[in-house]
């Protein structure tokens, strides 16, 4: 393609290229469009580029793999449940699906209400810092 890391700065820093270069960064959905724009590209086509590369196959590849697993979804998933899940171009957040165990997120408020940090809980309750993570801004009355 002929572009340079300066050839994409209306998308990109110099700066942020070199560190999803590295794999030191992770580009949003958003900055991801953002860069295929700048490659005269769609998101499919610069992703599947990036898989095929990763992967050592040919784009072609990539694709009819990708359209199969699309066809198998489109088999079990109307376009109309899908687009229930979107609101305009945003996905729709969902509520967590897992609940809460009462008597943790009862302990991580209580450590909360005490002043202590979500990693302070956390080595305290013996609890992972995902779960304290989970639980720290919960209500037990919206718990069922």
């Amino acid at each position: 393609m002929g572009l340079t890391q300066e050839g994409l700065g209306h998308a990109i820093s110099r700066t942020y290229a070199a560190k999803i270069e590295n794999a030191v960064s992770s580009p949003t959905l958003d900055k991801f469009t953002e860069l295929a724009a700048a490659l005269n590209l769609s998101p499919v086509a610069l992703l599947s580029l990036v898989i095929a590369t990763r992967d050592n196959v040919p784009t072609s590849t990539v694709l009819t793999e990708a359209a199969d697993q699309l066809k198998a979804i489109e088999a079990k998933i109307s376009p109309s449940d899908i687009a229930a899940q979107l609101t305009g171009k945003e996905i729709v957040k969902r509520p967590a699906a897992r609940p809460a165990d009462p008597v943790k997120l009862q302990q991580v408020l209580e450590s909360k209400n005490a002043g202590l940090t979500k990693a302070e809980t956390a080595r305290q309750l013996g609890l992972s810092r995902s779960t304290v993570g989970f639980l720290w801004d919960r209500s037990p009355t919206t718990e069922n």
